[in-house]
């Protein structure tokens, strides 16, 4: 039940570093796919919303600079919240930033994202601005003496005991031990996963395209009952009733070895940042003690000169210097940490409610099905709690889709790269477009999502007028897919194409 602030602090830099990476790689796609002028305009989503619970503050933007804009002042909300400066204002505004990022294209929503939400609302309430932070150097300047220097610095040392230490646990645990328990497929049991998912060249970076052209026969089968064990191991480890130091550093170290490995492999967006900022939580104050003492000495105290140079400079730029820093009554602080509790304990029965009614893998007789109002806050806010990644197995085949555009004299061009579609760059470990776009296209195909297909023929209406040499009469969507090697030999199977549909544009 107790939380180390010092680990609240790196988890705040660590995770503010995830939400503006996750904005940058979507910025340059704002105009395409979170704007009016792209491909998913607001009053379509307005008219038929992907989600009935779908709010976003972005559905009220409608053009490419106006939401060019906003992803401007998430940057600007999501790097005050990771240096700590006004932080208890910054925790409710990351919230709202990144769900409304969310919320306006709900086709990139995966695990990542949703980890990432349930962390911003586990920790709303905490105090992750008390260390490492600009607000402790406000703090620390405004104080008038040594005296209260000392005092304010001592009680910020103090761990929090707080429920959502238990909840960041359970959290961690059900995630890891899910996604294991789903795993129960023929690709997990022969070995095969992690070779097929080297062969998945749509997510894959290059080191996995070079991989999956060199494995050795015994690497997947390795490496697949690895991974398997490992997730059924960690909840194991964080949930340990003795020796917290031990069991949780290791389980940390082990999450960091494994999710550095996924993301060396593959582009699934936020997910594996979102686990390690997850798995850092867990660890305690005594496993980050023991982990500082083997740092240089001499290179400590630099730091520390620093940072004593940086009081001194915000104190002499802080106006009524010498004043002592209110502090509220201890009543209030009471109060305020009882409240803290309460609203922790409810998120932690509808989390609860949430994951035994989203997962297979939970036993039967514990599955449930909540009332409505127990889940009201969820579909607002999203945050889903099913975890089955790969699961229960891995893609047999991999994919993507081949956008052919007929122009009016007759040429054959890809509209958003401009040269002749090549459904077999799929095979050589290229793709036609990049990610973003890949996965609106692959969201698309699926049959309830055929009403947002007339964004795509308004688009390229837009983007090829009729006065224009590559004016566009008519578009057809193709899947191009092939069946990866078996493992030991590295020539996939040759190319299948499936029209998904065709569009005459302008009508």
């Amino acid at each position: 039940m107790r939380l180390d602030r010092r680990v609240l602090g790196v988890f705040r830099v660590a995770l503010g570093a995830v939400l503006l990476y996750d904005l940058l790689r979507r910025f340059p796609d704002a105009a395409l796919l979170w704007s009016s002028d792209g491909l998913l305009a607001s009053e379509t989503l307005k008219r038929s919303p992907q989600d009935p619970h779908q709010f976003s503050l972005l559905l009220y933007l409608s053009s490419a600079s106006s939401v060019k804009l906003a992803f401007v002042g998430m940057g600007l909300v999501f790097l005050l919240y990771m240096l700590g400066l006004f932080s208890r204002a910054m925790q409710p505004l990351a919230l709202l930033s990144y769900t409304s990022l969310n919320a306006r294209n709900l086709f990139f929503e995966d695990g990542g994202t949703c980890c990432t939400i349930l962390l911003l609302c586990w920790t709303l309430l905490l105090p992750l601005g008390d260390r490492f932070s600009l607000d402790a150097l406000r703090r620390d300047a405004k104080l008038a003496n040594v005296k209260e220097r000392v005092l304010a610095r001592a009680a910020t040392k103090k761990p929090i005991f707080t429920l959502a230490a238990l909840a960041v646990l359970l959290q961690a645990a059900v995630i890891y031990w899910l996604n294991a328990a789903h795993k129960s497929g023929s690709t997990w049991r022969s070995g095969d996963a992690v070779h097929l998912v080297l062969w998945q060249h749509r997510v894959n970076t290059p080191f996995a395209v070079w991989l999956s052209a060199h494995e050795p026969a015994w690497l997947s089968p390795l490496l697949t009952r690895l991974t398997r064990r490992t997730e059924f191991i960690l909840p194991a480890l964080l949930l340990w009733p003795t020796h917290p130091t031990q069991t949780r550093g290791a389980a940390f170290l082990i999450a960091l070895g494994l999710h550095g490995g996924i993301a060396l492999c593959l582009t699934l967006g936020p997910f594996s940042y979102a686990m390690i900022c997850l798995l850092w939580l867990a660890v305690p104050g005594a496993a980050l003690d023991a982990g500082l003492r083997h740092l240089p000495t001499r290179g400590f105290w630099r730091f520390a000169r620093y940072r004593a140079r940086a009081v001194r400079a915000v104190r002499r730029a802080l106006p009524g210097r010498g004043r002592a820093a209110w502090s509220p009554p201890a009543l209030w602080l009471r109060r305020a940490g009882m409240a803290r509790e309460v609203v922790l304990a409810c998120m932690l029965v509808v989390e609860t409610a949430s994951v035994l009614s989203s997962n297979r893998g939970v036993p039967r007789a514990l599955r449930v099905s909540p009332p409505l109002w127990l889940l009201a806050y969820k579909p607002y806010l999203r945050g889903n709690q099913g975890w089955s990644m790969f699961a229960p197995n891995a893609p047999t085949e991999d994919g993507t889709a081949v956008v052919d555009a007929t122009t009016k004299d007759g040429r054959h061009i890809d509209p958003f790269t401009g040269r002749a579609p090549d459904p077999e760059l799929i095979r050589r470990g290229l793709v036609p477009h990049h990610i973003a776009l890949s996965d609106y296209l692959l969201s698309i195909r699926d049959s309830h999502n055929a009403r947002y297909r007339r964004g795509l023929a308004r688009y390229l209406q837009k983007l090829h007028p009729a006065n224009s040499p590559d004016a566009i009469k008519q578009v057809e969507v193709r899947w191009a897919s092939y069946t990866p090697p078996a493992r030991g030999s590295y020539e996939p199977s040759a190319i299948r194409q499936q029209v998904l549909w065709k569009s005459k544009v302008g009508r």
